[in-house]
């Protein structure tokens, strides 16, 4: 007798244990994410070899609103947000009565309607995915949380305004930050600068992780880029 739906994710659960945050996004207030392409990565495989599928079977749709406001540079811009609801299945391909539905939120803002719709289900997706499975991300395990808050306590005292300077300078001279600096000025988006680091150095690293010929190497393509675009004009 083969194993029923539930059997098959649990087989499923084993291989994944702790996800990295390997994607950033960008502008005020970015933070890191897990990419769904690792997720992907990490199970595909494995739903192969035991006859698993996971398809999103309908969207229910709520409301979407659009948002005014003033960006850095003191234009006027419109964003889109949109909500719903996601309804997927996880289907035992051997026997495709045996089912498991899920329910789940959706939720996206950009500029176009249509890009609004798309990122939410691209983020509901990947957070369905990883809740579905019970996969901490390396931030998001709440053991190692405390542990470092407690290290943190232990090793370093409370810094003084100077140290608070030295690192707000830091921070604003990281990779990260050089890089979104080229970005204000060019049509290429974060994504694709996360797709070509992945291409270049064969698997997906976080900005600030790059080594520093590996950030040159990327400097160097993104200024060859916005060059491009800016004679192309």
């Amino acid at each position: 007798m083969g194993l029923n739906v539930y059997q098959k994710i649990n087989e499923v659960k084993k291989t994944v244990k702790v996800l990295t945050k390997d994607a950033e996004t960008s502008g005020k207030g970015a933070y890191s994410y897990v990419s769904g392409s690792q997720i992907l990565a990490l199970i595909k495989e494995k739903m192969e070899e035991v006859g698993l599928l996971f398809l999103p079977v309908g969207t229910e749709h709520r409301n979407y609103q659009t948002f005014d406001y003033k960006n850095s540079y003191g234009d006027t811009k419109t964003d889109f947000l949109v909500d719903g609801k996601l309804t997927y299945e996880w289907i035992n391909i051997d026997e495709p009565s045996d089912r498991q539905r899920v329910e789940f939120e959706y939720y996206g803002q950009q500029n176009d309607l249509s890009k609004a719709f798309g990122s939410a289900l691209t983020y509901s997706e990947r957070y369905l995915l990883l809740k579905s499975l019970g996969v901490p991300t390396d931030e998001d395990d709440p053991d190692r949380e405390n542990q470092d808050k407690q290290k943190k306590g232990k090793d370093n005292p409370a810094p003084s305004s100077e140290g608070k300077n030295k690192g707000r300078e830091a921070r604003e001279k990281s990779k990260w930050a050089q890089v979104n600096d080229l970005l204000k000025n060019s049509s290429i988006e974060l994504a694709s600068v996360n797709e070509w680091i992945a291409k270049k150095f064969g698997k997906p690293i976080k900005i600030n992780d790059l080594t520093d010929e590996q950030f040159k190497s990327l400097i160097t393509a993104l200024k060859k880029q916005i060059e491009k675009e800016e004679s192309d004009e």
